[in-house]
């Protein structure tokens, strides 16, 4: 996995987490005769790109193996005097964190700048657009997978290309309306709303970065299921004021937003359903398996894999990354 890209597009920056994998043919093969793949990632609330490099790592490398699995098994019982050409696939699986977030931002007034919902969909749209634009002319597959939140930024993504452009999603625990019968989130959705609040814990949590035993119960604790020294480093530089409000006005506008549950869900997964997949993880406040039903019913033929060993943070587990990216590549290219 390439460590995390910043790529600039006039007023905005893109954090990247990118990995690359290649199948590897015995005999020599033109690069411009390969079959190519793209893969972009949307994460969840509060969207660092970097918490999800083991996961495209994996999914890079999954993503691979069911390509090759599913041509052997295309191959087999095909007779031919002639020596069948081996196919090279190239992978390319990255994950685009939101605004607001990485180390380096500049804040210009003394209120943090904040950003909503809306904002972060047509920030992920304006980089996928870009990429399939630069993969155009290569004919690369090209597919999206989002996570929490992240599922209902994907689904606006898929909703605003062309159906050509896109051919398959996979939404994980996927956050698409508000869960009524949630009192955490009811809590959640009050707490963030006060701006007030918002602010003086995000204080708090500035001091606690400069206190040195509080700031590491924060990042063992946040980060106890990633094997490597990634999660912590990523904690280190994620855990600050400026993420903290943001995550609390995405949260806020996520609320309000995902209250319409027809407009903003049923008819979009309707225009789009042979090419939207879910997985859920059991119960969870985020993505529950009362509203899954509620899916099914809605919408006729849509494919949705429930697995309860999954946790909705999956990716501060690096097990549960190494599963969920096997899944994911089997439902992308199923």
């Amino acid at each position: 996995t390439n460590p995390l890209e910043r790529e600039e597009d006039g007023a905005s920056s893109f954090e990247v987490v990118r990995a690359t994998a290649r199948t590897s043919p015995t005999e020599e093969k033109d690069e411009d005769d390969e079959e190519k793949v793209l893969c972009i990632c949307v994460p969840g609330n509060p969207g660092v790109a970097e918490y999800y490099s083991n996961f495209v790592r994996a999914l890079s490398e999954a993503l691979v193996l069911e390509h090759r699995r599913r041509q052997t098994e295309q191959n087999v019982g095909v007779l031919s005097n002639k020596k069948r050409r081996a196919t090279t696939t190239r992978v390319v699986v990255e994950c685009v964190g939101f605004l607001g977030h990485h180390a380096e931002a500049k804040i210009a007034s003394r209120t943090p700048r904040w950003y909503t919902l809306d904002e972060q969909k047509a920030h992920v749209l304006r980089y996928v657009k870009s990429r399939v634009m630069e993969e155009e002319k290569t004919k690369t597959r090209c597919f999206l997978v989002g996570h929490s939140i992240g599922s209902h930024v994907a689904l606006h993504v898929v909703n605003e290309m062309r159906s050509e452009e896109m051919e398959k999603m996979v939404g994980l625990m996927p956050f698409l309306h508000v869960n009524e019968k949630s009192k955490m989130q009811k809590f959640l959705a009050w707490l963030v709303s006060l701006r007030v609040v918002v602010r003086a814990v995000a204080k708090l949590l500035g001091f606690m970065q400069r206190c040195k035993a509080l700031k590491k119960a924060i990042e063992n604790r946040a980060t106890k299921g990633m094997k490597s020294e990634l999660g912590i480093s990523v904690t280190k530089r994620w855990a600050r004021e400026m993420s903290l409000v943001n995550m609390a006005l995405m949260g806020d506008t996520e609320f309000k937003f995902l209250r319409d549950w027809k407009g903003n869900v049923v008819d979009a997964m309707k225009a789009h359903a042979k090419k939207i997949c879910f997985v859920y993880a059991g119960e969870d406040h985020w993505g529950p398996l009362h509203q899954r039903d509620k899916l099914m019913d809605e919408i006729e033929g849509l494919e949705i894999v429930t697995d309860e060993s999954y946790e909705h943070a999956f990716v501060l587990d690096d097990e549960s990354s190494n599963k969920l990216a096997l899944q994911c590549a089997r439902m992308l290219l199923g």
